[in-house]
């Protein structure tokens, strides 16, 4: 079964229960754990329980493919379902997993099979099985959009009894990334800093996340437009090192460039510099914006529309041809890196 990204969390409130197998795939690490533990605490309270709770990784059931249908098919001790999780899973898992099923279809199995993989194409034999099997659903995790962190903002911030201003929600939905895990750790952070019963306003915003605009992501996309190679192969290792993806620098970096466009073309059309950056939202980082504002002068219009369809290209690469993502991503970074260094006088 193929759930689309709109309906899956719809389907984690209330799962299919003729389903024993959940694949939950996509760049979003931190989104996929998230959906991950909430579907397996519908199946079981404790996960700590050892009677009812089996941990297994991809490489584990590679190495014996069986150990997946003995979980599937074991009984609980004292009743209730048994809640199977499959960690790190890849392609080699699909034909275990097939196997379990059919195992499963000829006996009385009580148990849920979770399996969290990657960025999974939609050539890859694990999702097909999934989303063409009537006892499986695939649910893709993909990064939040700027609503979709709006919307998680204002979710957590009103469990904790604070409201926020319609400016500082569009700058928070702004600073935040993509990735689930790090953006609920930012807003829990902004919690703990206005306190119950506040009203977040735009400078609460800027005081309490504005450190996280200079992350191991933002240096290496300031590092490429800066056209500092040296600083970018440093920041670009220390991003992979963070657990960063592939799609998300890209998707950033795309963000940084149209920004720097839209600068860039205000001031081409006779505006100030002031004027043209006052205008972004969220607005440029204040430890940063000495070098934006070289940035925005320093590439040309045409130079930065290039870059853009260079870094949308090699989004669009990433999620249908299966390229390796952080080579494909360190070839387009420094071919704008070298872009920014012919530029100059």
């Amino acid at each position: 079964m193929k759930v689309s990204a709109g309906r899956v969390d719809g389907f984690i409130a209330q799962p299919d229960p003729a389903v024993r197998a959940i694949l939950i795939y996509g760049p979003d690490t931190g989104l996929a754990r998230e959906r991950s533990l909430a579907l397996s605490h519908q199946v079981v309270d404790d996960l700590s329980d050892p009677f009812r709770v089996a941990e297994l990784s991809g490489a584990m059931v590679s190495d014996a493919p069986a150990r997946l249908a003995d979980e599937l098919l074991a009984m609980s001790f004292g009743g209730g379902k048994r809640l199977v999780v499959v960690r790190d899973a890849a392609d080699g898992l699909s034909a275990p997993l097939k196997s379990a099923l059919e195992s499963a279809e000829d006996a009385d199995a009580n148990a849920i099979v979770v399996i969290e993989a990657g960025n999974l194409t939609g050539r890859s034999s694990l999702r097909k099985l999934c989303e063409g099997r009537d006892d499986c659903a695939a649910l893709p995790c993909y990064p939040d959009d700027e609503e979709g962190r709006a919307r998680l903002a204002r979710g957590i911030l009103q469990s904790a009894d604070i409201r926020i201003t319609p400016d500082a929600l569009r700058t928070l939905a702004g600073i935040l990334g993509e990735d689930r895990q790090s953006n609920r750790s930012e807003i829990e952070k902004l919690v703990l800093y206005v306190g119950p019963g506040a009203e977040v306003s735009e400078e609460d915003v800027l005081s309490s996340i504005g450190d996280s605009g200079t992350t191991s992501l933002d240096e290496t996309i300031f590092a490429a437009a800066d056209g500092n190679i040296a600083e970018l192969d440093r920041s670009i290792e220390r991003f992979w090192s963070d657990g960063g993806a592939p799609v998300s620098l890209m998707r950033a970096a795309q963000r940084h460039f149209q920004r720097l466009h839209r600068v860039a073309g205000a001031i081409a059309a006779g505006e100030n510099y002031d004027t043209a950056a006052r205008r972004l939202r969220p607005p440029v980082f204040w430890k940063v914006a000495g070098r934006f504002q070289n940035q925005s002068r320093a590439w040309t219009i045409r130079s930065l529309e290039q870059a853009i369809v260079r870094l949308t290209e090699a989004e669009l690469a990433l999620k249908t041809t299966g390229t390796p993502g952080q080579a494909a991503c360190g070839r387009t970074l420094l071919a704008i890196a070298s872009m920014r260094r012919a530029q100059r006088p």
